[in-house]
């Protein structure tokens, strides 16, 4: 039972600043191979089983408040890419002192929305019109700052880098998916003559997004009981 409980603990060090030499056991090839096992694993967190926004509530405003067309859901997608990336790694590089770190990601986040804006409304003109103080907001998305705050600082660059690239598609794939039923819903009540973009109510999406969690949270409760058979 004690080596069960060391393990994962030595297989999280292994993404940590200073951790990799104390957990560093065996061969580069078992290295490299533990390496790629946990960016997967880092990587699949942040797309599925600890989604940022459908299990971590994060970033719900975009969401809610613009995900009801496939259009603001790609804006929206190409931003968070443009501005997580930069602003998780150089949180990452930069050493700072803790109280100065959420203002730190904050002024990074909004560096990094000008050429977010502008490669978005170059690709998509229109779309990005649309979004108003929706693209504007993006500045404090809390996924964006939460895990430049709180998670790069303390794991390498390698963890960092499929951290958001994770919760990026996380983000994206949540928003893609509710856009589209908020779509479809909004079609159906428009051909039965009710109103126009039924969907785009933030009830809505509230609903959808509970949905998605349960189903999340149901995978991952059968998950959990399949590893503990295994055991």
């Amino acid at each position: 039972m004690s080596s069960n409980k060391k393990k994962p603990k030595a297989e999280s060090q292994l993404m940590e600043k200073g951790g990799r030499r104390s957990s560093a056991r065996g061969s580069k090839k078992t290295m490299h191979k533990r390496l790629i096992k946990e960016s997967t694993g880092i990587f699949l967190n942040g797309l599925v089983f600890r989604n940022p926004v459908a299990i971590g509530a994060l970033g719900l405003f975009p969401v809610v408040g613009a995900g009801y067309t496939m259009q603001n859901a790609a804006v929206l997608s190409l931003m968070m890419l443009v501005m997580m990336l930069p602003v998780c790694l150089l949180s990452g590089w930069m050493k700072i002192p803790v109280w100065i770190r959420p203002a730190a990601a904050l002024v990074l986040s909004g560096v990094m929305y000008l050429p977010a804006a502008a490669l978005a409304k170059w690709l998509m003109p229109q779309a990005f019109s649309a979004l108003s103080i929706y693209a504007v907001l993006m500045i404090g998305n809390s996924i964006i700052l939460s895990r430049a705050n709180d998670y790069a600082p303390s794991h390498i660059t390698l963890a960092v880098l499929m951290d958001s690239l994770g919760c990026t598609a996380g983000f994206s794939a949540v928003i893609f998916l509710v856009a589209a039923l908020r779509e479809i819903w909004s079609n159906i009540v428009k051909d039965m003559g009710g109103v126009y973009h039924a969907g785009a109510y933030p009830l809505v999406g509230f609903l959808l997004l509970g949905v998605i969690a349960a189903l999340i949270q149901h995978t991952n409760a059968k998950r959990a009981a399949a590893e503990r058979k295994a055991k």
